[in-house]
């Protein structure tokens, strides 16, 4: 059987699904191969390969057409990814399955894809709504995390018994080694919480509360801070919230704008609190149950909504003058989550 994994978007996608394409390849029947459109994919497959001790897997770049590479210097990507789907349907018409971790793979039945069957390997577990979830139904198999997700599909009639399974979550294959690898990040010993913005302009606490809470952090003494925003808000400007967020480095607050601890879990694993607003890492954080912090300056009215659900976890704060209380009371107020994050962990 031949099987393609697409890796369409940033490199935070290899690590969901990386394991599984090298336990296929462990296979006498399966060949693999990984298609990428980012080029530093390439070298986050190579660390996670290096970390489970697994050889190389055969890898080529998705064919990109002069125009797609315009929408990418033009910091179109949304376009740009459906335009390198198009591109490449030809290419992965050789294969007997396609395996995508994003829904918007799922426009390749449209495009002419028909000859390997599509499978959707989710990445992520969390509780928002993304607009292009309806791309589910396109695919022949999707393979989901949980239970949670499982029921939400189903009752937007997304999938069905015979489409998907349950298969718990593959990024946790790299935690374990992920944990005895890394290095802490600050000099002193102080716990770090992590700060986990999302890139959804809507949803985004940051505009709000980075200043005011990089300054609660560089004068209180009992945490360090990792300011650590979802990769997609430094691909889609021209470096310059990349610019002005590294203006925010001091010896108490690191600014990780890139690099492979920011995706790899190694935040969301050593953190000893975790502070953000809509990010799916949530789940991640919670392999540990830990104090959480949820910032909701927009006052959206998230009681009983299921694309919330997360928030539940921990307090809530809508206004700067709480943060400071918040975070002194993290660890005292825990014992009246934890309940909560083990049960939707």
């Amino acid at each position: 059987m031949k099987i393609a994994f697409i890796y369409i978007a940033e490199p935070y996608q290899c690590y969901h699904t990386a394991s599984v394409a090298s336990e296929l390849t462990a296979m006498p029947d399966c060949d693999v191969t990984e298609y990428y459109s980012f080029p530093d994919t390439v070298e986050h497959l190579t660390r996670i390969r290096r970390i489970l001790n697994a050889p190389a897997l055969k890898l080529r770049p998705l064919f990109k057409s002069w125009k797609a590479k315009l929408l990418k210097l033009a910091k179109r990507l949304d376009q740009e990814r459906l335009l390198v789907l198009q591109d490449n349907v030809e290419e992965l018409n050789r294969y007997d399955a396609v395996v995508a971790t994003e829904y918007t793979a799922g426009i390749l039945k449209q495009m002419g894809l028909n000859h390997p069957r599509l499978i959707l390997l989710m990445h992520g577990a969390g509780d928002r709504y993304v607009n292009d979830e309806h791309l589910v139904k396109e695919f022949d198999l999707t393979l989901i995390s949980g239970r949670k997700v499982t029921h939400d599909f189903k009752q937007k009639g997304l999938i069905t018994d015979q489409t998907s399974r349950i298969i718990g979550y593959p990024k946790f294959d790299v935690f374990e080694a992920i944990r005895k690898k890394m290095a802490y990040p600050f000099q002193n010993q102080r716990p770090f919480a992590l700060y986990n913005p999302h890139y959804k302009r809507n949803l985004n606490s940051s505009p709000v509360f980075m200043k005011a809470l990089v300054k609660v952090f560089n004068t209180a003494h009992t945490y360090n801070l990792v300011v650590a925003p979802h990769i997609k808000q430094f691909h889609k400007n021209f470096a310059i919230k990349k610019y002005w967020l590294e203006r925010l480095h001091s010896t108490k607050t690191l600014v990780d704008t890139g690099s492979p601890a920011m995706l790899d879990m190694t935040y969301t694993s050593q953190a000893a609190l975790y502070i953000g607003d809509v990010s799916s890492q949530i789940y991640e954080f919670m392999a540990i149950p830990r104090p959480c912090i949820f910032l909701n300056p927009q006052r959206i009215k998230w009681q009983d909504n299921p694309n919330f659900r997360h928030w539940t976890m921990g307090d809530v704060i809508e206004d700067i003058d709480a943060l400071k209380p918040a975070i002194e009371q993290a660890q005292a107020r825990h014992h009246l989550y934890r309940p909560i994050q083990e049960k939707l962990f």
